[in-house]
């Protein structure tokens, strides 16, 4: 599996086990406000307010929460992969040094490169990118 599938796996498990704690959040204040109701502490019609004032209380935290899980990493592997980067040199190992955003990496590929072509990263293992002529 490629790094960038494994952290859109990530990220969507992350979003599932928020939505489950809120689920679980929301189970047990409706369980608290039953019983509150049932001893006659406070009223249905109170607790039928509270009820809907958590749901609508949770719902408008947990927006944002799942809005930032979704959004694209800005760091490590997952935000270099699928950048455009240019070739710099090839070494005499036949790695290639390329340049993606004012940053130096060292490359490897299987498309015959030369200096001054555009690459996109594929993947990448360690601090070494797979790239793909552009």
């Amino acid at each position: 599996m490629c790094s960038n599938m494994k952290s859109k796996w990530f990220r969507s498990e992350a979003v599932i086990a928020i939505i489950d704690d809120v689920i679980i959040v929301l189970a047990l204040v409706i369980l608290g406000l039953a019983l509150l109701t049932y001893f006659r502490i406070i009223t249905p019609k109170l607790a039928t307010i509270a009820g809907l004032g958590a749901i609508l209380i949770t719902i408008l935290l947990t927006i944002p929460i799942v809005k930032v899980q979704k959004r694209k990493p800005i760091i490590g592997p997952e935000a270099i992969i699928g950048k455009t980067g240019l070739v710099k040199f090839i070494s005499s190992k036949g790695e290639l040094v390329i340049e993606i955003e004012g940053e130096y990496w060292i490359a490897k590929t299987i498309d015959p490169v030369k200096p001054g072509d555009t690459v996109r990263v594929t993947d990448m293992e360690g601090l070494k990118l797979r790239v793909r002529k552009a």
